[in-house]
């Protein structure tokens, strides 16, 4: 009995579609800060801070070049939209890079594992 609630559970986080919500952000601090906020919301179940990125990208006409860190949040399609505006509303960049990408398939361990973690979003 306890096995087919473990795999029920596992079928239902397969039914549910996941994204990875990516941003950049100016520092390691800065970004491991706004993932901590998404996690302790619920908003992510789980957050990944890559340091030590460089960007090149055309700003205000000029070719730049600048260190950057990156945020990886792990959360459900059905609060990408929330994830999105929180980190646009503590973000520091006039024009932030955010963007959510989908998640085809993954372990249906890990996924059961961040349904749950979502599953109470403080909202």
């Amino acid at each position: 009995m306890a096995t087919d609630v473990a795999n029920a559970s596992k079928t239902d986080a397969l039914s549910d579609a996941f994204v990875l919500v990516y941003a950049t952000f100016p520092d390691e601090a800065t970004a491991l800060s706004a993932g901590r906020g998404l996690v302790e919301a619920r908003l992510a179940g789980c957050i990944n801070v890559l340091p030590g990125m460089t960007s090149v990208y055309v700003w205000q006409g000029r070719t730049e070049t600048a260190k950057e860190s990156v945020l990886i949040a792990k959360t459900r399609a059905s609060l990408a939209g929330e994830t999105v505006a929180a980190i646009k509303a503590g973000h520091g960049y006039d024009v932030p890079a955010i963007l959510v990408i989908p998640v085809i398939d993954g372990n249906p361990d890990y996924l059961a594992w961040l349904a749950a973690g979502t599953a109470a979003a403080k909202t």
